[in-house]
């Protein structure tokens, strides 16, 4: 956890605070055919305030790509099978918490993402299970779905899921389209090779 005490009030400059990348490794993509598409930075700040002094909190995100190619009926070969991951840092500023992540519900999580489809409507959750994920079982929600490919409505399989490693929190995503055999067990490759630097 990052702290910020008196500093926060005696200051005047803006607080940085950046989250470590979560990723893929590059065993479990060969495994899987996903490839990376995408390991971007994202900003955010807000202003902050604690015991009547106020400031500028700016906050480095990291979310990583990966998506792998795969035949669907009627729109051919698409990039639609989809995994992120993204890691934000848990601060604690004058004895108040900032995390936005942490206090979403899976579902939630998935409006954060950007995965290439169109109008997804997340349906029902329909499961949960354990996986291991960076030394840990950690909980892993599935829910059903619609989304819009290449002009075309299809089913969907959604995964999500969320939990605190070091002193980041990281989600994670996958969407693939219901009708392709296997990709769960792809999905759980993915999650078992999931890196991400603790700092400690």
């Amino acid at each position: 956890m990052t702290l910020a005490g008196c500093g926060f009030l005696l200051g005047t400059e803006a607080l940085s605070f950046t989250a470590s990348k979560a990723t893929v490794s590059d065993a479990s993509l060969e495994d899987t055919g996903y490839e990376e598409t995408n390991v971007t930075d994202k900003n955010a700040s807000r202003e902050f305030s604690a015991a009547g002094q106020t400031r500028e909190v700016v906050v480095t995100n990291w979310l990583a790509q990966y998506e792998r190619q795969v035949g669907l009926e009627p729109v051919g070969e698409q990039r639609a099978a989809v995994f992120v991951a993204f890691s934000s840092p848990q601060i604690e500023i004058a004895g108040q918490t900032l995390n936005p992540l942490s206090e979403m519900s899976e579902k939630d999580i998935l409006t954060r993402f950007n995965t290439g489809y169109e109008g997804i409507s997340v349906g029902n959750q329909t499961g949960n299970r354990n996986v291991s994920v960076l030394g840990s079982e950690r909980s892993i929600s599935q829910f059903d779905g619609t989304a819009t490919l290449a002009g075309q409505e299809v089913d969907v399989v959604i995964h999500a899921g969320k939990f605190k490693h070091g002193s980041d929190y990281i989600g994670v995503v996958a969407i693939y389209p219901e009708r392709v055999d296997s990709e769960e067990d792809r999905v759980v490759t993915l999650l078992n090779g999931l890196e991400h630097e603790t700092g400690s």
